[in-house]
């Protein structure tokens, strides 16, 4: 009969599923230019508790500062980006980058249609016509 003192650890034989479907990709850090750059070009601004702004810049912005030359090619990172920024201190309080639900939600929406109801709509039935 074997030890109670002893026991193995249980081991899985399969991965688990986030790495499965690559959800934990390393990003890159935002640098401190984006930061600036979502601060002095936000279009977004929500007012919050404490003299304090949630600002965002949206896809649309982007696009425009882009056509203006303020903004180079690779700003469309820009719109992941969320910096709380506090009006009294005049300092940024929190950055949040979606970047990585943004990818997440582009993967599973590809998986989510699959079982889409129209790819399950029956075709139509083709009559022979009897000569």
């Amino acid at each position: 009969m074997p030890s109670p003192n002893r026991v193995t650890r249980f081991r899985r034989a399969y991965q688990e599923p986030q790495f499965l479907f690559d959800a934990r990709r390393p990003m890159s850090a935002p640098t401190a230019q984006m930061i600036d750059q979502v601060i002095t070009h936000a279009d977004i601004a929500v007012r919050m508790a404490g003299e304090r702004l949630k600002l965002r810049l949206s896809a649309g912005m982007i696009d425009e500062l882009q056509a203006q030359g303020k903004l180079g090619a690779d700003a469309a990172r820009l719109a992941d980006l969320t910096v709380v920024w506090d009006e009294r201190e005049g300092q940024v309080i929190t950055v949040r980058d979606d970047a990585r639900l943004r990818d997440a939600a582009q993967r599973w929406a590809d998986w989510d249609s699959l079982w889409d109801e129209e790819s399950f709509a029956p075709e139509p039935l083709r009559h022979s016509a009897a000569a």
